[in-house]
């Protein structure tokens, strides 16, 4: 189960009670999957929920809240995801009623439209606004975290909830603002996406919803990545010392052997002459190993080796 199931999981754990943020639940779900079509001339609402659990819950506050059964639900696969999704429709007058009580249509002149007014009276209450946005993240939000160990394609934490059209997803940015989440939006596949990148944020987000215990998941996942990282970056720093200390000792005993081969190590001071013994002896000893044996600082043995160096360039003619 992905991290943003997890979230989902428990939204749906907690039970809603108060009928005014249950509507608002409702509502949300259906700004996020909801679409509308014609049957015999009269308007149904249709809307796809991705488990049998959201489809219980759907169902109980149908019933509390209106007084209707559901009769019409289809189950499929999704192709893209193998996973089950139940379509729900509600036609005909209980349609109707539905979509004017959750605040997803007005009338207008004798007629009833859509309103794209996400944040109007059934948000007023800080709980409601707070369910809407369950219910809309339920239904048309994801949210990714990297791969534990960092193996996999996910690198980044990243949350985002999906909207048909703009004004709605700058609507619910402005929102998460005011509470001190920041998101940005874009559009892409003729859609418009609310992101959230800042894992803080994300964090923030969570906690919002009240999903507590997705927070302290989130904090256990950054904490170990840190830990992966910051290790990641001693070794490498290990890796990098150990391939300067072989690429220093290597051109130490190159210098070594052209000073054999050029004039002999009999014509260097007996100083010189005992660390290219020595060297030569133990060429994977570091600095300080090699001057341990040889009862020498650091500093006095660096000295010695550059100008071991620089004798043999000057017999390369460098």
């Amino acid at each position: 189960m992905s991290f943003g199931d997890q979230i989902k999981q428990e939204l749906l754990s907690k039970n809603i009670k108060e009928s005014h943020c249950r509507k608002a639940f409702l509502a949300g779900l259906i700004r996020g999957t909801g679409t509308l079509f014609e049957r015999d001339e009269e308007v149904c609402l249709s809307f796809i929920l991705p488990s049998d659990e959201l489809l219980n819950t759907v169902s109980a506050y149908l019933r509390s809240l209106f007084n209707y059964e559901v009769r019409e639900v289809s189950f499929y696969k999704d192709k893209k995801t193998d996973k089950d999704k139940f379509e729900l429709v509600i036609s005909g007058e209980m349609g109707l009623k539905v979509l004017l009580e959750l605040d997803i249509f007005v009338e207008d002149q004798g007629d009833y439209i859509v309103n794209f007014d996400f944040y109007g009276k059934l948000t007023e209450k800080e709980c409601c606004l707070k369910s809407f946005l369950k219910g809309l993240f339920i239904t048309s939000g994801v949210c990714i975290v990297p791969d534990e160990q960092g193996k996999g394609r996910n690198k980044k934490y990243h949350l985002e909830i999906a909207f048909s059209h703009y004004e709605p997803a700058m609507a619910t940015n402005g929102k998460l603002i005011e509470k001190g989440i920041f998101g940005k939006v874009t559009n892409r596949r003729k859609k418009y996406f609310l992101y959230i990148k800042s894992v803080e944020s994300i964090k923030d987000f969570i906690a919002y919803l009240n999903a507590n215990v997705s927070v302290l998941k989130l904090t256990d996942l950054i904490i170990n990545r840190e830990l992966i990282n910051d290790t990641n970056r001693r070794m490498n720093c290990d890796l990098g010392n150990v391939n300067k200390q072989i690429n220093a000792s290597q051109k130490q005993l190159e210098a070594i052997e052209i000073i054999e081969n050029k004039i002999g190590l009999d014509e260097l001071k007996d100083n010189e002459k005992i660390v290219c013994v020595a060297r030569k002896e133990y060429p994977e000893d570091t600095l300080s190993e090699l001057a341990e044996r040889l009862n020498l600082s650091k500093s006095c043995l660096n000295h010695r080796l550059r100008k071991i160096i620089e004798i043999a360039n000057e017999l390369k003619g460098e």
